[in-house]
């Protein structure tokens, strides 16, 4: 058992290593405000729709900070997910696709004292990643304008949760959110091909601290049922980052004949984010069923971001105050079963929100889009009879999302996913008594 925990101490020490939670976006949209944000479910809450607040004892769970309770003195969960993406984009009669995915998260909990229970982990708060272009003709002139992007953020984050009284629980998470995002430009004239290439970038780079706090109450209905109820609040985060930009002309050969770099900090590289509400239940029958379903409203249209980003929108028309709905349901035949598939769980859920920035398309109407989402998972139970008698599981979650424009002229996205997680129940602090 020592070595076993030593394996699973040097994984999550190599992967905190990592500079970032993999890259897991080709989406046209990241190039607005943050990019696409991820959902902060993992794991069993990933293939229930997303639904976090009233999600209670079925692994760990930062998306509600309160629930890290449910965990027993003598338990250790260790949580670790990838994903693997591929992307479809259409545009009137073209159609492309991309491939993509990398580590998503990483998330350790356990009971520190009798009513105390902790946890920590590094998990994925928003990514970039897209490359379009476009050709224009005026004047006998033809130019092609190519846009890249890449980067994210991440987020480090540190949680514990007390039990005032029987049945509540509270919590709270400080997390280190870090990263940088890289936004490209370039113009040419290409039938002039001695003409020269104008090449932009625009750099993002923020460090902030952000907070969640979380309560849960257990409501008991009878001897096989129990409700829990789940609520969440972040503060809104006022901070500031520092952008990088840099023009340089580049000549038909590739050498750079001039060229300004340009840093802006405080005021002019305001990077906030918004207050976040939620609210949401489980009820639980018999330790066999669980049908959740979670509301989140965010405040976008407080938030200040930097005008110096360059994409194209202004302070009044760039983000949108956000919607999210979710619900799921997880289902075991008997988990006190020894029949391998009679303790295998099975999980399903749906989701939807709008999108919180706005785009632009060709006839320069700007809007947003709406986000439809469909889950289907199940968890794989491994039982460790020999040491423990706990039971881990590996997680497969299997997702689909559309994004559907509101206005014509704008590419449809839909994104099919498969994400892989092991979940490790260990009985880790128990002490060996003498005979």
């Amino acid at each position: 058992m020592q070595g076993y925990k030593k394996l699973l101490l040097t994984a999550s020490l190599v992967a905190f290593l990592i500079p970032v939670v993999g890259q897991n976006t080709d989406s046209p949209y990241s190039r607005y405000g943050y990019g696409v944000l991820n959902n902060q479910s993992i794991g069993v809450s990933r293939a229930m729709g997303g639904i976090t607040y009233g999600v209670r004892g079925l692994d760990a769970n930062p998306g509600n900070p309160a629930s890290y309770t449910s965990t027993d003195s003598l338990t250790f969960i260790y949580d670790m997910g990838v994903s693997y993406v591929k992307s479809r984009f259409t545009e009137g009669n073209n159609t492309q696709t991309d491939n993509n995915g990398g580590l998503d998260y990483i998330a350790m909990q356990f009971r520190v004292a009798k009513k105390l229970g902790m946890s920590f982990g590094v998990l994925p708060f928003s990514s970039v990643g897209y490359q379009f272009g476009t050709q224009e003709t005026t004047n006998n002139l033809s130019t092609t304008r190519t846009f890249t992007g890449s980067g994210n953020f991440s987020q480090v984050y540190l949680g514990l949760a007390y039990e005032p009284i029987k049945n509540l629980s509270v919590g709270g998470n400080v997390s280190f959110l870090f990263g940088n995002t890289k936004y490209t430009r370039n113009i040419s004239i290409t039938s002039i091909p001695s003409a020269n290439t104008e090449y932009a970038l625009n750099k993002l780079t923020m460090n902030s601290l952000k907070f969640d706090l979380g309560a849960q109450y257990i409501l008991p209905l009878n001897a096989k049922d129990h409700l829990v109820l789940g609520a969440v609040f972040s503060p809104k985060v006022s901070r500031t980052g520092k952008i990088e930009r840099i023009k340089n002309d580049i000549n038909s050969s590739g050498t750079v004949i001039s060229g300004d770099t340009t840093q802006f900090t405080g005021s002019d590289a305001h990077a906030d984010l918004p207050s976040t509400y939620g609210l949401g239940f489980t009820w639980n029958h018999d330790r066999r069923l669980t049908v959740g379903a979670d509301v989140t409203y965010q405040n976008w249209s407080n938030v200040r971001y930097s005008e110096h980003m360059d994409d194209g929108m202004n302070k009044d028309d760039r983000f949108n105050n956000v919607w999210r709905f979710n619900t799921g349901i997880e289902y075991t035949i008997d988990p006190r079963d020894r029949a391998f598939i009679k303790r295998v769980k099975f999980r399903g859920g749906l989701n939807y929100s709008n999108s919180y920035v706005n785009v632009q398309n060709d006839l320069g109407e700007i809007s947003g889009y709406k986000e439809y989402g469909a889950t289907l998972g199940v968890g794989l139970p491994i039982r460790d009879v020999v040491y423990s008698g706990r039971t881990s599981y590996i997680n497969i979650n299997f997702e689909y999302r559309s994004l559907n424009p509101n206005k014509t002229n704008l590419i449809r996205e839909q994104y099919f996913g498969i994400s892989v997680g092991v979940c490790i129940n260990e009985l880790w602090f128990m002490k060996n008594k003498l005979r």
